[in-house]
């Protein structure tokens, strides 16, 4: 039984014996983590060597993209930003 969970992989621990190369090479490619668990409790995590920075997905750079090029169309106010002042007025 696996479940996806906070970008974690959980599994059993039977499970993850029977496919280790699998969760292996998964946790190695998507730079997530695994989470083995041994009488349905987190037992262990698994983490790839070198868990820094991964690349992004596909998807994830074009959402980048896209929201980078929102950004333009943003409108700001004409007059300086006062947090006090708005507190004051009630606003959030």
């Amino acid at each position: 039984m696996v479940h996806e969970v906070y970008m974690s992989t959980v599994m059993t621990l039977s499970d993850a014996k029977a496919r280790l190369s699998e969760l292996v090479r998964g946790v190695r490619t998507r730079g997530e983590d695994a989470v083995i668990t041994v009488d349905g409790e987190p037992a262990v995590r698994l983490v790839a060597v070198n868990a820094g920075p991964r690349s992004l997905t596909v998807a994830e750079a074009a959402g980048y993209r896209a929201l980078m090029a929102s950004l333009p169309r943003i409108q700001r106010p004409n007059s300086e930003f006062n947090a006090v002042d708005l507190v004051r007025e009630g606003r959030r």
